[in-house]
């Protein structure tokens, strides 16, 4: 029975480590390298008007102390602590200009014609096979999956 659970079990996994749709970059018959060359000005554009800004917030770091308490038995004395605890200190950074920025990189690629478009992960390899093949973008209709690289426009 385990020869046969096996594989059931790492194909169910494939299976969830599956992401939904995809958001990719999007101009009618454009070729990867253009595409990619778009996103890096606008990218680098984006980061000279609107430079990381990155904060950090701290929180916790409280302790608070317990006791001692000794027993006597004959010439010997016990002591032990008790209570008392400590919550770390945690920190987390962010960039304060994030989304400021990712909104100025839309707006830079809209001018340049480009648009993000959400298509299915490829399934099989012979339509991963076959997106990869396409020099230039076709219709957005004629697209039904894609695979690699996808494009963040939050």
């Amino acid at each position: 029975m385990f020869r046969f659970m096996l594989p059931l079990s790492m194909g169910l996994a494939l299976v969830a480590c599956q992401t939904g749709p995809l958001n990719v970059l999007y101009k009618e018959g454009s070729t990867r390298s253009q595409r990619q060359e778009a996103y890096d000005q606008c990218v680098i554009k984006a980061l000279k008007e609107v430079p990381q800004n990155m904060v950090t917030e701290v929180s916790g770091g409280y302790s608070m102390p317990g006791y001692v308490d000794c027993d006597t038995d004959g010439n010997q004395t016990y002591c032990t602590e008790v209570g008392g605890y400590t919550t770390p200190i945690t920190s987390q950074s962010y960039d304060t200009n994030r989304n400021l920025r990712s909104r100025v990189i839309n707006r830079c690629l809209e001018d340049k014609g480009y648009a993000a478009i959400q298509r299915p992960v490829c399934d099989s390899k012979t339509e991963r096979a076959s997106y990869a093949m396409l020099t230039r973008q076709p219709n957005a209709a004629d697209i039904t999956c894609v695979d690699g690289q996808s494009f963040d426009p939050s």
